[in-house]
């Protein structure tokens, strides 16, 4: 008996792709999709070449055109064997197809979750799906462009990034001055950069070395030399707390693979955003921000956006902080707090766990506590 694959199309491209793979003896692929999903149906099709995919469009919500479309799918289809992947699209979409679809024999429902659990409605069993990082990237239209590994990194680096963290203590606000930049590219080969306060940053790129001077409260000034192979991936824009992060994730044994400012660009090349870390579990993704404190919530905005523009809504978000909140600083760390939970994404402070870590879960308990719950729509 010839099997044809239904699949109705909304904003999460996901779950779709995740069902045609999984359903690979049916060389028809019929995609439901409607105007406003229609570009999501046609990445998707892209994926499948040597399968016929067919797009049918129509309207979300007339149920006359919606009755129409499914009546005569079902009588196109009626001699073949049918899985319908009732998990995107509108309800009357859903509620349509099964009304009329149920009625034959050698009909399949399913239904495909956020952790990727194929689930077959009618005989509720179960399995798990498969997809790639680069693909589910890909099928929200936009692509990664560039990425480091966490194990290109030595231990050298972590030596290095360790001792970043310890100096950085001497004056923040001066090591902050001196290591903010918009982009590594402007960076000339050999440079020092001064503070209004006398403090100083001396490097070279070629030689992968940097020389910091901090000056202290006392006016005295305090010398670190620094030197690895990936040191200006850990000494600018804070890079040496995405790695201790990075560093800590990789302990966690559901993570596959963990990747470092990871940049992304929309298909057309024009917009881009950059994700600090992305961890791969086995059937989830997890993006994770950094930031040594809280100075500007439209980072989070960026990050909340981020997340959906490229991973969909089952992606799990995680904004870790490092330092502990001062009076200064409070009110706005306990706004952005209180919108990440809005949001549900995940909130972990290195310092204040480390200050209570009887209250606080640790990061890789609060991170595996809460990456197969299911996130909002």
């Amino acid at each position: 008996m010839k099997k044809v694959h239904i699949s109705l199309v909304g904003g999460q491209p996901v779950p779709v792709f995740i069902g045609i793979k999984d359903d690979g003896q049916a060389n028809t692929v019929v995609l439901v999709c409607s105007h406003q999903s229609h570009a999501e149906a046609d990445r998707i099709k892209d994926q499948f070449p040597k399968r016929s995919v067919i797009l049918k469009e129509c309207s979300p919500v007339d149920l006359d055109e919606i009755e129409t479309l499914v009546n005569h799918l079902d009588a196109e289809y009626a001699d073949y064997e049918r899985t319908v992947n009732l998990t995107s699209g509108t309800k009357l979409w859903s509620l349509s197809f099964f009304r009329v679809f149920n009625l034959r024999v050698h009909t399949h429902f399913i239904y495909v979750d956020q952790t990727n659990k194929i689930t077959d409605i009618l005989t509720k069993e179960s399995h798990f799906g498969k997809i790639d990082t680069l693909k589910r990237i890909e099928l929200y239209g936009t692509s990664l462009t560039s990425f480091k590994v966490l194990d290109e990194y030595t231990q050298t680096d972590f030596d290095v990034m360790r001792d970043i963290a310890h100096f950085r203590k001497i004056n923040k606000i001066d090591f902050a001055i001196l290591t903010s930049i918009r982009n590594k590219s402007e960076l000339k080969i050999d440079d020092t950069l001064k503070t209004d306060k006398g403090s100083q940053l001396e490097y070279s790129l070629d030689d992968k070395w940097a020389r910091m001077s901090l000056k202290t409260k006392d006016g005295s000034v305090v010398n670190k030399e620094f030197q690895c192979e990936h040191l200006f991936d850990v000494l600018f824009n804070s890079g040496w707390f995405e790695l201790m992060t990075a560093k800590e994730l990789r302990q966690n044994k559901q993570i596959k693979n963990i990747w470092l400012n990871c940049e992304f660009a929309y298909s057309e090349g024009s917009s881009k955003n950059e994700v600090d870390i992305i961890a791969e579990f086995g059937n989830r993704l997890l993006f994770v921000e950094c930031k040594t404190m809280i100075r500007d919530n439209t980072d989070l905005d960026k990050f909340r956006s981020a997340l959906r523009n490229f991973s969909g809504t089952s992606t799990t978000g995680l904004f870790v902080t490092y330092d502990k909140p001062n009076e200064k600083s409070r009110e706005r760390y306990e706004q952005a707090m209180e919108k990440c939970k809005d949001n549900e994404i995940l909130t972990f402070n290195f310092s204040l766990w480390k200050g209570r870590p009887v209250e606080n879960l640790p990061l890789n308990t609060l991170v595996n506590t809460y990456i197969q719950t299911q996130n909002k729509r």
